[in-house]
């Protein structure tokens, strides 16, 4: 037998057998197995990719003058320009609410004359009563509690306000009517002043919320809601050294329909027809 026919007769003999035929089935299918787990990582890593390159951030912010005013005196109007930035990646609706807190401090009542008017300034007290009030932090407004003017000198609060919502054109407290609010003129209005059809770039106050007119998109700014606050000449000088709040609060929404629901808005609500075509479905 030559070499080349024995070499055909073992490659019939492997062929035939039982332990090759499994041997080779079994490499197959482990070769099968590999392949599909990789085609499966590599697909789910995909997905994962595409999904996270397509999320993009809904954001907004309060723009403007919203430094404290020190020594506000009767008389005098300050700069407190209010609007909202869009500084997020997506359209969005937006809407402002504000809540004033006020407190003021004894005064000096007690003098030496018969008709005992005091001097008219705040009465000082040489040790503090705890807890402190903080400026920044209404919750520590409380009345009979004072703030520190320095080590030995202490003013004691005799009138809170807190956290009270702004109505516009709604009925305050005293002494908030003395504190004016002024708003961009033309361009905020309520079911009393209603906006014309070629009105734009507006505020509608309703149930508690300046709602903005227009949808804000990436880097856009609104128009200013308020531009200054004006003291009154009338203020009265026995809340002189008070403290003065005012808190804007921002909602911003993307423009879904589930902005009504989220918004509580109903349709027979101005805000609904304001934004019913401007929103997807």
């Amino acid at each position: 037998m030559s070499q080349r026919e024995k070499l055909r007769h073992l490659l019939r003999v492997f062929y035939k057998s039982k332990a090759f035929f499994a041997f080779f089935s079994l490499l197959l299918s482990l070769l099968l197995v590999m392949g599909s787990t990789y085609a499966w990582i590599t697909s789910n890593d995909e997905r994962v990719n595409r999904t996270e390159a397509n999320k993009r951030k809904l954001s907004a912010k309060i723009d403007g003058d919203l430094d404290m005013v020190r020594h506000f005196a009767p008389g005098t109007k300050e700069s407190k320009e209010i609007r909202v930035t869009n500084n997020g990646e997506v359209p969005a609706v937006v809407r402002l609410s504000l809540t004033e807190s006020f407190v003021s401090f004894e005064t000096d009542v007690k003098d030496n004359h018969s008709i005992g008017n005091g001097n008219g300034d705040l009465t000082s007290y040489g040790t503090p009563i705890l807890p402190a009030i903080n400026l920044n932090d209404t919750s520590t407004w409380i009345i009979g509690k004072t703030y520190e003017i320095s080590a030995d000198k202490h003013y004691k609060a005799n009138y809170v306000l807190k956290d009270l919502p702004y109505v516009y054109q709604g009925t305050r407290p005293e002494p908030m009517p003395a504190i004016q609010l002024d708003f961009t003129s033309g361009k905020v209005f309520d079911s009393n002043t209603q906006p014309s059809g070629t009105d734009s770039a507006y505020w509608y106050y309703e149930d508690g919320f300046f709602y903005y007119s227009e949808v804000l998109n990436s880097g856009e700014s609104s128009t200013n809601l308020l531009t200054s606050v004006t003291l009154n000449s009338a203020y009265l000088n026995r809340y002189k050294g008070a403290f003065y709040k005012l808190v804007p609060e921002m909602d911003a929404h993307d423009i879904t329909k589930e902005l009504f629901s989220d918004w509580g808005i109903n349709s027979t609500d101005f805000a609904y027809g304001m934004y019913q075509n401007q929103l997807y479905k």
